[in-house]
């Protein structure tokens, strides 16, 4: 098995279920909600701004996936008396940054639009 399918198929099987539109559903509900509960909910932005008459207000997330490394597997040979051993194949383990940055827009106090950017903005549906 190629080490890029490994890798698809680790990813897939931690976002079960978890899929963006699933995020922007839980994003829509934010929409029209005051400033305070936006922030009393997600807690203090990671940054603020304001241009145009509106505020932005963004939130980011990071974390390390670890996948873990395929075994390989091992042909023995013997030739005479003796037993040679190869392994073939395998994979070492690797780290997946994930993160997930989410603006929110406000006309006043109130929430009325959002944009995300990442490979982490997902949820379950």
């Amino acid at each position: 098995m190629s080490r890029y399918l490994v890798i698809v198929i680790a990813a897939v099987a931690l976002t079960a279920c978890a899929t963006v539109a699933g995020y922007e559903k839980i994003l829509n509900t934010w929409i029209g909600v005051q400033e305070i509960d936006l922030v009393r909910s997600w807690g203090p932005p990671l940054r603020s701004y304001k241009t145009g008459g509106h505020k932005f207000i963004v939130y980011s997330s990071h974390r390390n996936v670890y996948l873990p490394g395929t075994a390989p597997i091992y042909q023995t040979t013997v030739i005479g008396n003796t037993a040679y051993t190869d392994a073939i194949g395998g994979s070492p383990g690797m780290n997946i940054g994930m993160s997930c940055t989410t603006t929110f827009e406000l006309e006043g106090t109130k929430v009325v639009s959002f944009s995300h950017n990442g490979n982490d903005c997902k949820a379950k549906e």
